[in-house]
């Protein structure tokens, strides 16, 4: 026998998802997401690569995780600047391969293009905007907001229609 789920019970955890999901995109990825595409529109000037290295660290499995260390000088109004940002996030990865691509293209002695904040000039990236998958992962959020709005179609699809 199969126990009917409550539909009031159903329509709370609904509105629980879609607070949830709409407020972490708001305060949490969003403005990661703007930052990012913010850097699109940057100023940019020349800079030299000072240091390329791979990191390798371990998460709590056990497992290797790698990055890429990269620092970089460039000037701005006659003032040197030294950054090591490659994009807004970065981060670790278990694929050494795909690292030491982007050492590869960060060579030490290497001439970037340097994406800098033009208010902060001491913050920079050499690769501004969020790439696909990182744009797809902020906005997984709502996917929640999608679930609850499905949620309450489903119980109101089953008033009007019945079971």
């Amino acid at each position: 026998m199969r126990k009917t789920q409550s539909p009031l019970g159903t329509l709370v955890f609904a509105i629980v998802f879609f607070v949830v999901g709409l407020l972490s995109w708001q305060y949490l990825t969003k403005p990661i997401a703007e930052e990012a595409e913010a850097a699109k529109e940057w100023p940019t000037t020349r800079g030299v690569i000072t240091l390329s290295e791979l990191n390798k660290t371990r998460n709590n499995e056990g497992k290797d995780m790698y990055s890429a260390s990269v620092q970089y000088d460039y000037t701005v109004d006659g003032k040197t600047y030294n950054s090591s940002g490659i994009r807004t996030l970065d981060g670790s990865t278990s694929s050494k391969s795909s690292v030491k691509k982007t050492l590869r293209k960060y060579a030490n002695g290497t001439s970037v293009t340097v994406h800098y904040d033009p208010e902060f000039p001491n913050s920079a990236v050499l690769e501004p905007g969020t790439g696909l998958l990182l744009g797809v992962l902020l906005k997984l959020p709502l996917l929640f907001c999608v679930l609850a709005v499905l949620m309450v179609f489903n119980l109101v699809k089953r008033f009007v229609f019945g079971r």
